[in-house]
């Protein structure tokens, strides 16, 4: 049996009846697009997030586009971003026609509060703060360096990540979700996500989401179309039922892990003090990261690198690098994404885990 690093199939098959349900459901509906599930779904993320407003979109990227083009960012502005994060996070900024400032990151591999306070300048006008894998950022001491300045959180990898028992999401003017079928709140297909505080700011990304449509469909704004639809929004709504639960399996896998691998030179996700990581990944670190990973392959267990090459080295982005990048090119070049979701059975981790511990003793 292989073992993939993620395996949306298997909670697909184990919901497999509650699916097709949904699916009839929704077909019976006189509405697809925006009506009673995505209402629904927009109010159970304002529930779990304890916030004022959601909308859902058609992906995280999206998310990031509206998100960015709420702030109404002038041409020459700026846009702080940590070099280890998605190519959506970097595309979306590009996309807004400004600039992004990419710099390093610390040894959780998030954005770096001390680089980012020598990188904030007066063409600084928003900071994209990545909650890299699940694992929370340093999103106080950000708070203290921008000041007055928007954050968007990039909450793509971290749905049910928290600090000091405080959601991520809910620390910065605009949060951005994605609901991709590999992630811990997976949709069958592309969804994302925004929330906030902030009205003027939803009803702004509110109207962006479609053309910019005033409740007349009269234009008043350059929009997208950008909407969740029916068939993910009530998939959605099934699934965050068992979020929290299965972010909990994930963190006892990842435990497990750290125990029964402790003693081999391997580091392990580095966290912040009462923080929650919501393990979307379980990422090491290792030197011939290649190596091992073709061993396991080998062995029919497919690991993943999430990221070998970061933003800064990529030939769309090169231009932009504004750090000098240590630990994210010391992290990119030893990440290894090892296999964790919940339905990854105790014989499967037992596998992993004796898989490596065999690598290290024939090396």
């Amino acid at each position: 049996m292989k073992i993939f690093f993620a395996n949306p199939k298997a909670q697909n098959i184990l919901l497999n009846k509650k699916l097709k349900k949904i699916f009839n459901n929704v077909i019976s509906q006189n509405n697809y697009v925006l009506g009673n599930e995505n209402i629904k779904f927009e109010s159970n993320l304002k529930k779990y997030f304890n916030i004022k407003y959601a909308l859902g979109v058609n992906s995280g990227t999206d998310a990031l586009k509206i998100a960015l083009k709420s702030l109404n960012l002038k041409k020459n502005s700026e846009v702080i971003i940590p070099s280890l994060t998605a190519t959506a996070t970097g595309s979306a900024v590009l996309e807004s026609g400004v600039k992004p400032v990419i710099i390093d990151v610390d040894k959780t591999g998030n954005m770096d509060p001390a680089i980012l306070k020598k990188k904030i300048s007066t063409k600084t006008k928003a900071v994209i703060v990545v909650h890299l894998h699940g694992n929370p950022a340093n999103i106080y001491e950000i708070k203290k360096v921008v000041k007055s300045i928007p954050i968007i959180e990039d909450c793509a990898q971290s749905m049910g990540s928290s600090i000091n028992k405080k959601r991520v999401g809910t620390f910065g003017e605009i949060s951005c979700l994605s609901f991709y079928p590999t992630k811990n709140l997976a949709a069958i297909g592309d969804g994302g996500a925004i929330i906030t505080n902030n009205f003027s700011l939803f009803k702004k990304m509110k109207l962006i989401r479609q053309y910019g449509w005033d409740d007349k469909r009269v234009s008043v704004e350059q929009g997208y179309n950008s909407r969740l639809d029916e068939v993910q929004a009530a998939i959605l709504n099934l699934k965050i039922k068992f979020l929290n639960q299965n972010n909990l399996l994930r963190n006892k896998i990842a435990k497990k892990y750290m125990k029964s691998l402790k003693n081999l030179p391997i580091v392990f996700p580095q966290t912040l003090k009462n923080t929650f990581h919501a393990y979307h990944l379980f990422v090491i670190q290792i030197k011939q990261r290649d190596k091992l990973m073709n061993y396991l392959k080998s062995k029919k267990i497919f690991p993943s690198i999430h990221y070998r090459v970061p933003l800064h080295k990529m030939p769309t982005f090169k231009k932009y690098k504004g750090s000098n990048m240590k630990q994210s090119n010391e992290m990119s070049n030893k990440m290894l994404s090892l296999p964790i979701y919940p339905e990854l059975t105790l014989s499967q981790q037992t596998k992993v885990i004796n898989t490596i511990k065999k690598y290290f003793k024939t090396k």
